[in-house]
């Protein structure tokens, strides 16, 4: 099937964020459709022939560099213990805190998720829908006041590209 002739808009997106093994999932309803990302992949060292760079570059991958990503969403809930809040998932508390395990592992130091990306396609006559994962991902946020209320969350995929792409 040939590339798709439809653009997709922020209106076909879906982000999902899960625990090891997708267990437990949380799908951000209410966001503002500002997901944004860096694919970092294998940073590349340049050697120079003496202070310059030769006809043919001598150009050599190097250390990999992780995935970073941001998305905000809106201000709805804290926490409670009987569901899964986007609070929850930066506080490590609630339902996500006493439920959710690591992509690390029960034991693992860091607390990682997976965050899925799905992007519609079938609705505008793709052959699929679209997605990737980010996986073992550490997350950080911010929340602001105002009209509405956000949260604001960036993250760091330890991966060097996203995987599950379809």
């Amino acid at each position: 099937m040939a590339i798709s002739t439809i653009i997709k808009t922020k209106r076909d997106g879906k982000i999902t964020l899960s625990d090891n093994g997708a267990a437990n999932t949380l799908v951000i309803d209410y966001e503002a459709g500002d997901f944004s990302m860096s694919v970092g992949g294998a940073s590349v060292s340049l050697f120079l022939n003496r202070g310059k760079i030769s006809a043919t570059p001598s150009i050599r991958y190097n250390e990999d560099q992780p995935i970073t990503f941001s998305f905000s969403a809106y201000f709805r809930d804290l926490s409670d213990a009987g569901y899964e809040t986007l609070s929850e998932v930066l506080l490590q508390s609630g339902a996500v805190g006493s439920g959710w395990v690591s992509t690390m592992g029960a034991n693992g130091e860091v607390f990682a998720i997976d965050v899925g990306i799905l992007i519609e396609g079938t609705d505008h006559g793709d052959a699929s829908d679209h997605s990737f994962t980010l996986p073992n991902c550490v997350v950080t946020g911010s929340w602001a006041e105002g009209e509405p209320n956000t949260i604001s969350v960036s993250g760091t995929s330890y991966a060097l590209l996203p995987t599950s792409i379809a």
